[in-house]
């Protein structure tokens, strides 16, 4: 289900493409907007390996360099807000620049696996490489107590089409790409486990409507799906392994869009 909203957009903004009419107009200018709403992440399927061998201890048995690593990180519901400048032309096309950060936190982690074994159920020691005891929580009771977040902070550059209805409202498709910065924070039950940044190019689909509500200022609302071209790859402190986090989004969003000249 990973990629099935971003499938599923391709179809919807080539329809609405093809609905366009043939003679559409609309007044051109420059514009600036401000938006904001929830963030929606997909949930992370963590992947990667260790780059240095874990030593034995007396209750558990050596990791060795190259064992691969995964877990899977599930997200609540964040926040999103970004700033706009564009300029629209009479054709319906617009072309717009947008800088767009957002915000979520960790609902729980699960499903550790190491070297395709799945240890949840073992002492938490195993990765503190401390004494093994009955009274230690579980690596999976210390994963479900999902703190820690993720930020996103990206720079788009942005095509739309604006479908003219002959009225003040009027639907849109768009695409952007841009380039994104990453910021993770995994500390389950408060243990720093990851935390570091990275950054890679990204992209988002759109699709949306606005209304003009007077001359020159337009409210709209607007669905964006948004990820990354890589996933962000974040060192981790807790053991010697880097992880490939997940960081895409779908997010509902609302705003102004005040146009000067034309």
């Amino acid at each position: 289900m990973k990629n099935s909203i971003k499938y599923a957009a391709l179809p919807l903004a080539a329809l609405a493409f093809a609905a366009v009419p043939a003679a559409a107009q609309s007044e051109a200018g420059p514009y600036v907007g401000v938006s904001g709403g929830v963030s929606l992440p997909s949930d992370s399927s963590n992947e990667g390996e260790f780059e240095a061998e874990v030593p034995a201890t007396d209750d558990f048995g050596s990791i060795p360099n190259g064992t691969d690593l995964a877990w899977d990180t599930d997200f609540d519901t964040g926040y999103t807000i970004s700033g706009q400048v564009g300029y629209a032309f009479e054709n319906g096309f617009r072309l717009e620049a947008e800088a767009a950060y957002s915000e979520y936190d960790v609902s729980g982690h699960s499903e550790l696996l190491v070297g395709g074994a799945n240890i949840d159920g073992v002492d938490s020691a195993v990765l503190t490489r401390g004494d093994a005891s009955g009274a230690n929580p579980t690596v999976g009771e210390v994963l479900a107590d999902g703190q820690g977040d993720v930020s996103n902070f990206g720079l788009f550059a942005n095509v739309y089409y604006d479908i003219q209805t002959g009225s003040g409202f009027k639907p849109y498709v768009g695409a952007g790409l841009g380039y994104q910065w990453v910021d993770v924070d995994y500390r389950p039950s408060g243990v720093a486990v990851g935390e570091d940044d990275d950054s890679g190019f990204a992209y988002q689909l759109m699709a949306g409507a606005g209304y003009e509500v007077s001359p020159g200022v337009e409210l709209f609302g607007q669905y964006t799906f948004r990820d990354m071209t890589e996933d962000a790859e974040i060192p981790l402190t807790l053991l010697p392994a880097t992880l490939e986090v997940e960081s895409q989004q779908s997010l509902l969003t609302a705003g102004v869009r005040v146009k000067f000249g034309g």
